[in-house]
């Protein structure tokens, strides 16, 4: 059970903690520990999953660096793309939680902003280039790395790395800038986990309100709009399968499943649902817990079976793509606005989707 669970008082205050059906808003009280909440959520969620990501991109920089396109030796090839893999789904894990201190250097945009810019890469491949420049998101980061590593131009039986020897070495000056960026955030989060986990009023500056507002966030424009709505067409005249995630190395849906399991995760097993049950949250006299979680349930399933490659989906059968967008959105209501409410959390950004 998680820490925090053992900061939940007797629930006495009954009138105090119980949401009416009209509004489900529940009177926050006293009788829930946002502090011991918001340790566990630094030190067991926020942390570890930026120092996983680290560990794996140190890992991805060791095999890459030992790879010879010269010789193509077979095991090192086979560890750095399974290295590869391993450090790009606990990005996945991690974006979620990418807060301040990740804004200020900008990493997730630096490490993962798709498509990449192919025609730029090669020119960079080819000449000198500044990955610290604002318009150079879109030739770095895991999409970039996976067009080195996979992409198959002209009918070519080889990859860049493969091919070029300039290739591989840019290839490790992405893992590095990386590298640099995932250091510089981890170092300012442990140095500010003290003032976070003591910050633990509610109001638009305190930690809860701002750490769930970045993961709704994070839900709304980077998990349900960019890894689903944007390639099936949701916010365009037809479906974009360019905008994919995993085009050239086929994990649309892996890392798709990889992001879906750490957001619910977050909110059934680490504190959220319970900050809701403390409250006796309902809606239509059922709790919003198990609602969201019937709702994740109900996204899992419209993702079951698609083609991993959701550029292919979109192409074959964009129907089913909408019908998990629909699942998705649905979600977002319940978090958005259903459970941000109940919390006494305002929404802190615009919808860049207009919905």
């Amino acid at each position: 059970m998680f820490r925090y669970l053992f900061g939940l008082l007797i629930l006495t205050l009954a009138f105090g903690c119980t949401g009416s059906e009209d509004d489900g808003v529940g009177e926050l009280t006293e009788t829930f520990d946002r502090g011991a909440m918001l340790a566990g959520w630094m030190d067991d969620v926020i942390i570890p999953s930026h120092r996983a990501t680290l560990d794996r991109l140190s890992e991805l920089q060791g095999s890459l660096s030992a790879y010879d396109p010269a010789t193509r030796d077979t095991l090192i090839w086979v560890q750095h793309v399974r290295d590869f893999q391993l450090a790009s789904e606990a990005f996945e894990r991690q974006s979620p939680f990418i807060g301040p201190e990740g804004e200020a250097v900008r990493l997730r945009e630096q490490s993962n902003t798709y498509p990449a810019d192919t025609e730029q890469i090669k020119a960079n491949l080819e000449g000198e280039f500044n990955l610290a420049l604002p318009s150079s998101v879109d030739v770095q980061g895991f999409p970039a790395l996976e067009y080195l590593l996979f992409a198959k131009e002209d009918g070519a039986a080889k990859s860049l790395i493969d091919t070029e020897p300039a290739a591989r070495e840019y290839a490790v000056q992405l893992v590095a800038r990386m590298i640099e960026l995932q250091e510089t955030t981890l170092t300012a989060l442990e140095n500010n986990r003290d003032a976070y986990v003591a910050n633990d009023g509610n109001s638009a500056t305190a930690s809860v309100d701002r750490t769930v507002n970045d993961f709704v966030f994070y839900y709304e424009k980077f998990l349900r709009a960019g890894k689903v709505g944007i390639p099936a067409g949701v916010f365009s005249d037809m479906p974009l399968p360019d905008r994919a995630q995993g085009l050239y190395d086929n994990r649309s849906g892996l890392l798709f499943n990889e992001a879906l399991a750490a957001t619910e995760d977050f909110i059934l097993a680490k504190g959220l649902a319970d900050y809701l049950d403390a409250l006796a949250i309902e809606r239509n006299g059922e709790p919003l817990s198990q609602l969201i979680q019937n709702q994740f349930s109900a996204i899992r399933a419209a993702a079951r079976g698609l083609n991993n490659n959701y550029s292919i989906q979109v192409q074959q059968d964009n129907r089913r793509m909408l019908q998990l967008y629909d699942e998705l959105q649905k979600l977002t209501i319940l978090l958005k606005v259903d459970m941000l409410q109940a919390l006494n959390i305002n929404v802190d950004y615009t919808d860049a989707d207009g919905d």
